[in-house]
C-alpha cells in the first residue's frame, strides 16, 4: 500500500471543518456590514450640511445681507425636511449661538452677539445614520 498522500476520509474531514469555520467567519462579517452606515448616505448628508454652511458663509460675505442676517439663523435658515431638501429621508437643522473670543465652544447667549463671534452648527439627519452628520463653523463680524 502507498501512504504518500491523503485518504478520501481525511480530505472529507478537512473540507467539513473548513466549511464550518468559514460559515462562522462569514456570519461575523455580515453582521458587521449590516450595522455599518451606508457610505452613500453619509456622503449625501455631509454634502447637504456643507451646502448650508457654504450658504451661511456666502450670506456673511454678501454686502446686502452680512453678519446681522446670519445672526438670525432661526428665521433665515429654518429646519428643512425631505420634501424641502429633495432628498428622501433627510432633514437639516441650523443652530447658532454667541461665543467669546477666549472660548469658541461655550455659549454666551443667543444672538445678537456683542463679541462678534457666532458659533454655527448644521446637522443633517437620516434614519439610517445614527447621530447624523454635523458640521460646525465660526462666523465673525470682522
Amino acid at each position: 500500500m502507498n501512504e504518500d498522500g491523503f485518504s478520501l476520509i481525511e480530505l472529507v474531514i478537512v473540507i467539513v471543518i473548513l466549511g464550518i469555520a468559514s460559515a462562522g467567519l462569514m456570519s461575523v462579517f455580515s453582521t458587521g456590514t449590516k450595522k455599518s452606515a451606508d457610505p452613500l448616505l453619509e456622503n449625501q448628508a455631509l454634502q447637504l450640511a456643507q451646502e448650508r454652511l457654504d450658504t451661511i458663509i456666502g450670506d456673511r460675505m454678501n454686502p446686502a445681507r452680512g453678519y446681522a442676517f446670519v445672526e438670525n439663523a432661526a428665521v433665515n435658515y429654518p429646519a428643512e425636511n425631505a420634501a424641502a431638501l429633495g432628498f428622501p429621508g433627510f432633514s437639516r437643522t441650523t443652530t447658532a449661538f454667541c461665543v467669546a473670543a477666549a472660548d469658541l465652544n461655550t455659549s454666551t447667549g443667543a444672538p445678537p452677539c456683542a463679541s462678534g463671534y457666532l458659533h454655527t452648527t448644521v446637522t443633517v439627519a437620516h434614519a439610517a445614520l445614527s447621530g447624523g452628520v454635523t458640521v460646525e463653523s465660526l462666523v465673525t463680524d470682522y
